[in-house]
C-alpha cells in the first residue's frame, strides 16, 4: 500500500484510535469550528463600525477630539489590510496555515487592548489599522485551510462556515456595541480572541501544508485524524501526486507572477476571485454594513434604526445559512448570476428612492418601507452570493504555486477597493451632499457588469476535485 511508506498502520489498528472503517469527521468539524471562530472575532471587528458611527458622531461620544474623522477611522481598517497579504506571502508557506492564523490574532488582541486603554483619536486610528492586519489575514489564510483540511463532499458547505460565523460577529456588534459600555465590549471581545488562541492550538495543521514540506508522515496522521479513518491512501497519494506536481513548476516571486498573469488557468481564476472581490466592495454591501445605522436614520421616523440595523445582522446570518444548504446542490454559477441581478434591482431602488427626496423635494416618508426591504434584501443577496461564494471559490481555484502570491495581490487590491469605498461613499453623500441616490445608482451599474462578466468567464466548481477544476480552468 501507498501509505505504508510513510506510517506503519498496524500499530495504529492495536491501538484503536480508528474504529470505523466509514471514517468520522469529529476532528474535520472541530477544526473548522476552532478556525471559525477567528473570523467571528473579525467579523464583532467589522460589524463594531456601524454602531460607533453613529456613536462618535452624537454629543456622547466618548472621544472628544476634533481631530476624529470617521471616514479616515473606517478607511484605516482597509489600509491594514493591504498590509495583511505582504504578511501571508511571507510566512503562510514557511510557518504553516495554522501559525499563521495564530498569529493574526495577535494584533487583534493588541488592537482591542488600546481602544480598551485610551479615548485617543490617534490611537484609535492605530486600533483600527491593527485590527485591518488581522482582518487581511484571517479572511485570506483561513479559507485556503478550510479548503486543504476539507473532503470534497463537504467543502462548499465548509466554506460557507466562514460567511456564518463572520456574520454572526457583525450581528454580535449590531446587538450589543449600542447598549453596552465600551470598556465591557472591548473585554470580552479580547476575551473571545484569548479563547481562540488556547482552542485552535490543538488542532492539526494542513495536511497539503506539510506534504509540501515533504512531512509526510505528519500528512498522514493528519489526514487520519481529520477524516477518522485508517485508510487515507488513495487521498494522501493524490495530495502527493499534486504537490509534486506543483514544486516541479515551483519557481521564484517574478516568474510565478508573471505565471498568474501568462498562463491561462492560473489568469482565469485571478480574474474571477477579483470580480468577486470587486463586487463584495463595489455593490451596496459594504456601505450598509460600515454606515447602515447612518443610512437607515435618513429613511426611518417611526421605526428605529437600531431595530433595523440588527435586522439587517440576522438576515447577513440567514444568508450564509442559505448558502450552506444549497451551495452544493444549486452552484456557484446560478446563485452569483441570480445575487448579482436580484442586487442590482435592489440599489436601483435605494437610489430612485433617495434621487426623489433629495433632489425633487418628494415627500416619500409614506414610502419608507421601500428602501429599508430593497436594503435588506440587497444585503442577504450580496452575502449569498459574493461574499459567501468568494470564501468557497478562493479555497477551490488557485493552484498551490500560485495560491499564496494570487491572494496576496487580491488582499491588497481588496484594501484599495474598501478604502476608496469607505472614503468616496461619504465624500459623495456627506460632504459634497450629493446624498445616498448617486452612490447606491453606481453601485447597481457596477454589479450588473461584474456579474455578467463573472457568468461568462466562471466555471462551476461544485463536487470537484482541486485537479478537475485546474483541468477545466486550462480549457
Amino acid at each position: 500500500m501507498y501509505a505504508s511508506k510513510f506510517l506503519p498502520l498496524t500499530r495504529e489498528r492495536r491501538r484503536g484510535r480508528y474504529i470505523s472503517p466509514h471514517g468520522s469527521k469529529t476532528w474535520e468539524y472541530l477544526s473548522i469550528f476552532a478556525c471559525t471562530l477567528l473570523i467571528l472575532s473579525l467579523g464583532i471587528v467589522l460589524g463594531w463600525n456601524s454602531p460607533m458611527v453613529v456613536l462618535l458622531s452624537s454629543p456622547d461620544s466618548p472621544i472628544h477630539d476634533n481631530k476624529l474623522d470617521i471616514s479616515t477611522l473606517t478607511a484605516l481598517l482597509s489600509t491594514g489590510q493591504m498590509l495583511a497579504p505582504v504578511i501571508n506571502v511571507l510566512v503562510t508557506d514557511k510557518i504553516g496555515r495554522k501559525y499563521t492564523i495564530l498569529l493574526c490574532s495577535l494584533p487583534l488582541v493588541a488592537s482591542w487592548s488600546i481602544i480598551l486603554m485610551t479615548k485617543s483619536a490617534y490611537m484609535w486610528y492605530v486600533a483600527r489599522f491593527l485590527s485591518g492586519i488581522s482582518v487581511g489575514v484571517g479572511f485570506v489564510v483561513a479559507p485556503i485551510y478550510l479548503g486543504e483540511i476539507s473532503s470534497v463532499k463537504t467543502r462548499g458547505a465548509n466554506g460557507t462556515m466562514i460567511s456564518i460565523m463572520c456574520n454572526i460577529g457583525i450581528l454580535v456588534s449590531f446587538i450589543i456595541v449600542p447598549y453596552y459600555s465600551i470598556r465591557n465590549t472591548t473585554a470580552s471581545f479580547i476575551f473571545l480572541s484569548i479563547c481562540f488562541v488556547f482552542l485552535f492550538s490543538f488542532i492539526p495543521e494542513s495536511p497539503y501544508y506539510l506534504a509540501m514540506r515533504g512531512r509526510m508522515e505528519e500528512a498522514e496522521e493528519t489526514l487520519q485524524k481529520l477524516r477518522g479513518r485508517i485508510d487515507v491512501s488513495d487521498e494522501l497519494t493524490k495530495i502527493d501526486q499534486f504537490i509534486k506536481k506543483e514544486e516541479n513548476n515551483k519557481i521564484r516571486f517574478w516568474s510565478t507572477l508573471k505565471d498568474i498573469f501568462t498562463i491561462r488557468r492560473h489568469r482565469r481564476a485571478f480574474f474571477i476571485i477579483f470580480l468577486l472581490t470587486f463586487n463584495n466592495f463595489f455593490s451596496s454591501y459594504l456601505p450598509l454594513i460600515f454606515y447602515g445605522q447612518l443610512i437607515f436614520k435618513e429613511i426611518l421616523s417611526t421605526v428605529s434604526d437600531y431595530t433595523i440595523n440588527i435586522v439587517a445582522g440576522i438576515t447577513l446570518l440567514l444568508s450564509s445559512i442559505v448558502t450552506g444548504c444549497f451551495v452544493d446542490r444549486l452552484g456557484r454559477k446560478l446563485i452569483i448570476l441570480v445575487s448579482g441581478i436580484i442586487v442590482g434591482i435592489c440599489d436601483l431602488t435605494i437610489s430612485s428612492y433617495f434621487y426623489a427626496k433629495d433632489f425633487f423635494n418628494i415627500d416619500v416618508s409614506s414610502y419608507f418601507l421601500i428602501p429599508i426591504i430593497a436594503s435588506i434584501s440587497s444585503i442577504f443577496f450580496c452575502n449569498l452570493g459574493f461574499c459567501s461564494i468568494l470564501s468557497i471559490m478562493m479555497s477551490e481555484v488557485f493552484a498551490a504555486e500560485v495560491k499564496v502570491l494570487s491572494t496576496c495581490i487580491l488582499g491588497i487590491i481588496g484594501g484599495i477597493l474598501a478604502m476608496i469605498n469607505d472614503q468616496l461613499y461619504i465624500l459623495l453623500a456627506i460632504s459634497l451632499n450629493y446624498g445616498h441616490g448617486l452612490p447606491f445608482f453606481g453601485f447597481c451599474l457596477l454589479v450588473w457588469l461584474s456579474t455578467a462578466l463573472l457568468y461568462h468567464f466562471s466555471l462551476e466548481t461544485k463536487g470537484k476535485t482541486f485537479i478537475e477544476i485546474q483541468r477545466e480552468l486550462q480549457d
